[in-house]
């Protein structure tokens, strides 16, 4: 079983959103309201403030660096320096809104929406399986149904671990904001520039992506970084295309969500097949046992 290729998911989120919308929960719609809310209270005075500016010096750069050609492009009938202004402008507003959201609207959106979906879908997450490189199945032993269990009940960690943990998010979350800043520059340069953004931020979201999933199946640090090295060109895929369509103006916060709603879809197939590889290893066992037997 194969699932399908990773920037999809993205897609579907939005297609699953459209079609479920109102069965996520009120909790879940006075978020995204909140969300829509705040974007336009931050949206208004950035673009005033910055938006003519920086078409100016987008305009006037592309024309120093002799790319009139470039400059004098229309695609939909605006002209590419008004494209490039406004995707700047939407990643600065979209800052300033991600640094304004509380720590525990961040946790509301990510953990509730992603176990929505896996729940909705029925799924049982077992322990972690994987193919070696000669073809051999393992399968974690870590307390495999009753660890399984006891993590989808979100058992309250220790107080050590959890100062360790809001630590390490703090830090990460501090990596992430430096290259936002520094990249963010990037898109005054027409096409090139906004795709090097997606692709620098997006592959920077990549131990997020999952992160919720990796928690639910009680998988080991080592196992998440080998699993994500094995994936790694997959979620840079996601990571970009959600990037990409979170600088979408207005409705790239709509697609915060949609991005983990397609997260959690993709955390489905990937357990489908896990499953998939457990029972074919049960199944193994099982024949060898009888032939030891006899």
């Amino acid at each position: 079983m194969t699932h399908l290729p990773s920037y999809y998911y993205p897609f579907l989120g939005i297609i699953y959103l459209i079609r479920n919308i109102s069965q996520l929960g009120p909790q879940f719609l006075r978020s995204l309201c909140v969300s829509f809310g705040l974007t336009l209270a931050v949206l208004a005075p950035v673009v005033a403030l910055t938006f003519k500016y920086q078409r100016r010096l987008i305009h006037g750069l592309t024309r120093a660096l002799f790319l009139r050609v470039l400059s004098d492009s229309r695609f939909l009938g605006i002209s590419i320096p008004t494209w490039s202004a406004l995707i700047l402008t939407m990643g600065e507003a979209s800052f300033l809104v991600a640094l304004i959201m509380t720590e525990v609207f961040k946790k509301e959106k990510s953990k509730g929406l992603f176990k929505t979906i896996l729940a909705r879908r029925n799924v049982v997450l077992g322990p972690l399986a994987q193919v070696s490189k000669s073809g051999l199945i393992s399968v974690s032993h870590m307390e495999h149904e009753e660890g399984i269990k006891e993590s989808q009940k979100c058992v309250s960690p220790s107080p050590s671990h959890v100062v360790a943990k809001a630590s390490a998010k703090s830090q990460q979350m501090a990596q992430r904001v430096g290259l936002w800043l520094l990249t963010l520059p990037l898109n005054f340069f027409p096409v090139a520039g906004p795709i090097t953004f997606c692709y620098f931020n997006g592959k920077a979201r990549v131990p997020d992506i999952h992160r919720r999933y990796f928690d639910m199946k009680r998988m080991t640090k080592s196992e998440r970084e080998n699993w994500i090295k094995a994936h790694e060109m997959q979620y840079t895929a996601f990571g970009f295309v959600a990037q990409g369509l979170e600088l979408a103006p207005i409705i790239g916060i709509a697609f915060g969500f949609t991005n983990i709603i397609g997260a959690a879809l993709w955390a489905v197939d990937l357990e489908k097949e896990q499953d998939a590889l457990r029972n074919k290893k049960l199944l193994k066992d099982a024949n060898s046992s009888k032939v030891i037997e006899n």
